[in-house]
């Protein structure tokens, strides 16, 4: 139930009039300007919420037209609302006099970012704030909308202390998923398997700004040279203490003005995503197929293994993802490989492959803090339906292995369903496969067990994950 904490949000107009200096929000032109980047990111975020559009893709589109400074914000405050949308929406339910999920998502959306920005931005003015929301309100809709906006927000910021002790009254699942605005339902997923105390500490990891990273292309690389590079442009970095290939960037703006990816001494990658080709070892001479290569960051790290020699097919369904494969290949410098654009339910080839990957599609709930809009798309049916989509995977690729043969299983999802479980039920339909041990070959902290690999945010800084390594005995 909301509390209105004593007002009357029918009677918006006499409480945008108060007298308030601290709020004032007459017209202003030096916030005039700006209103247009606010009324940017509503119009990206209301496009992510309504249209089940990425927010990543539209950023990058969005926002050419914009100088570099107010790419930062617009980025800055649509990744953060996504990231805290649940906590912002109980924030706005205790202020809005009416059914909150009725309200028009670009109004929602207007009060999100502003909300966000009143409590995550300490450097804008909360008069700023206020102004550029009630222009937006006023202009896409009326002076009604306009007054609403502005007194809630002006409540909020009232009524910030109240929130908190409001707060402190949820139960458990209430307090954990509102603390680290996580869907409820996944939040109790989560605990059933892990308890309260390791998911509070996976959800505060999910919401920690992503530390980027790259692989060094070891077929090209200057490691002196790209080090060297890195101090004196005052670039912070860190290389990895285990997988020494990767190397973590403190300032990725600021590498990106190098020319390092230009050069194809790096791939953008996360460190999580070498461990399938490490478990997988592929050698030159073999034959080696990808059956889910975009957007090619394992593909370019197996031919860079293979040194050239043999032959590497790299399959995906979508031909702009085939072409985006094939220039991070080029660009690369990799050589002998072949990207096709095929259902890998339908293989394009007879041939027997000596090792497979199958970097399965998933739920991707891994990779929350990278895919922030990802944990408000995402559904436990889709939870159940990625399981069907990668048995056929499997399926298909163990037609296509000669015998003692590897198939790796990948993904970037923690959920049981699509990693134990899918395999589990792989291997009761073909005995002839059986799982490889990876003690001898992966760092035991990366390692649940035997035979999976299972990393964690907030415990190995790193995307989660899940790998397997399948070695087929007989036909």
């Amino acid at each position: 139930m909301a509390l209105y904490f004593g007002i009357n949000l029918g009677n918006d107009e006499n409480i945008m009039n108060q007298e308030d200096r601290t709020l004032n929000i007459e017209q202003n032109p030096e916030y005039e300007s700006q209103v247009n980047i606010r009324t940017k990111i509503v119009e990206i975020l209301t496009r992510v919420e309504t249209r089940q559009a990425y927010s990543d893709k539209l950023l990058d589109r969005e926002l050419k037209e914009f100088e570099e400074v107010d790419r930062r914000f617009i980025t800055e405050v649509v990744n953060g609302v996504l990231r805290w949308r649940e906590r912002l929406d109980w924030y706005i339910r205790q202020l809005y006099l009416g059914e909150y999920e009725n309200l028009i998502p670009d109004v929602k959306n207007n009060l999100r970012s502003s909300v966000y920005q009143l409590t995550y931005l300490d450097k804008i003015p909360s008069y700023a704030v206020l102004f550029e929301a009630v222009e937006i309100a006023k202009e896409k809709y009326n002076q009604k909308t306009a007054n609403l906006v502005n007194a809630i927000l002006r409540n909020f910021l009232r009524q910030q202390k109240k929130l908190d002790l409001l707060e402190k009254e949820l139960d458990i699942l209430d307090k954990i998923a509102l603390k680290f605005s996580h869907p409820k339902w996944l939040v109790q997923r989560w605990i059933e398997y892990w308890g309260i105390d390791e998911v509070s500490r996976l959800c505060e990891s999910n919401n920690q700004r992503p530390r980027l990273s790259v692989r060094l292309n070891e077929a090209a690389v200057d490691r002196e040279a790209f080090f060297k590079s890195l101090d004196e442009n005052n670039v912070g970095y860190q290389v990895h203490p285990d997988f020494t290939n990767f190397v973590w960037i403190d300032n990725f703006q600021e590498f990106r003005k190098l020319d390092f990816l230009i050069k194809g001494w790096v791939t953008v990658q996360d460190i999580s995503t070498g461990l399938p080709v490490l478990i997988m070892d592929p050698q030159p001479g073999e034959l080696v197929l990808d059956m889910c290569t975009a957007p090619g960051g394992k593909a370019s790290h197996i031919v860079e293994k293979m040194r050239g020699e043999g032959m590497f097919l790299a399959l995906d369904r979508h031909l702009s993802r085939v072409r985006l494969t094939r220039e991070n290949l080029r660009r690369l410098g990799n050589s002998g490989f072949f990207v096709v654009m095929a259902d890998s339910n339908h293989l394009p080839t007879a041939r027997l492959f000596d090792r497979i990957l199958i970097d399965a599609p998933c739920s991707g709930l891994g990779v929350l803090n990278k895919r922030v809009d990802l944990k408000w798309k995402r559904t436990e049916q889709d939870i159940i339906n990625m399981k069907n989509v990668q048995l056929s995977l499997l399926e298909s690729a163990a037609k296509a292995l000669r015998v003692n043969g590897v198939i790796v299983y990948a993904t970037c999802t923690i959920e049981l369903e699509e990693n134990d479980r899918v395999i589990e039920q792989f291997l009761s339909r073909h005995p002839e496969f059986e799982l490889q041990s990876l003690i001898d070959v992966v760092p035991a902290q990366y390692l649940d067990g035997k035979y999976f690999v299972r990393t964690f945010p907030h415990k190995h800084r790193m995307d989660g994950s899940f790998a397997a390594k399948l070695v087929k005995k007989s036909d």
